[in-house]
């Protein structure tokens, strides 16, 4: 069975004040999606989206914000953000090219690996069912 994602925006931003560009590849393999969240660089590579619908008609990506090292996953519309239990709730910010991304400490994943992880059960499935789950 294939995957659900129909497309994946990646977000890119200049350092020189280029306007910013979004590079959709539509039905990505799992390969393309993994090697976008490993560029990730928290300035010009912060953000990456995945969606099961049309790009130009899809409130509900599900989105991987920030870089070297911290990442947070999160979906806008059905409210979901992955979080650590046992984190803090000290509000930190990703994406340091434009207005960024503000969160809590406990919503932010330094492990790449579990990123990825979580990322693949929503490639896989299209769903925020048991991604919580996932450690």
């Amino acid at each position: 069975m294939g995957s659900p994602i129909k497309y994946m925006n990646v977000i890119r931003y200049f350092r020189d004040a280029r306007p910013r560009t979004t590079e959709t590849t539509s039905n990505p393999t799992w390969k393309q999606v993994e090697s976008a969240i490993r560029k990730m660089d928290n300035y010009c590579f912060p953000i990456v989206q995945l969606g099961c619908r049309d790009p130009d008609d899809d409130d509900e990506s599900f989105n991987v914000i920030g870089g070297n090292g911290r990442l947070a996953l999160f979906h806008f519309m059905a409210d979901w953000q992955y979080e650590d239990d046992s984190g803090d709730m000290t509000e930190t910010r990703l994406w340091e090219s434009d207005q960024g991304y503000f969160c809590h400490e406990c919503n932010v994943i330094k492990d790449i690996e579990l990123a990825l992880r979580v990322t693949r059960r929503y490639y896989d499935t299209g769903s925020y069912n048991e991604l919580d789950a996932i450690r």
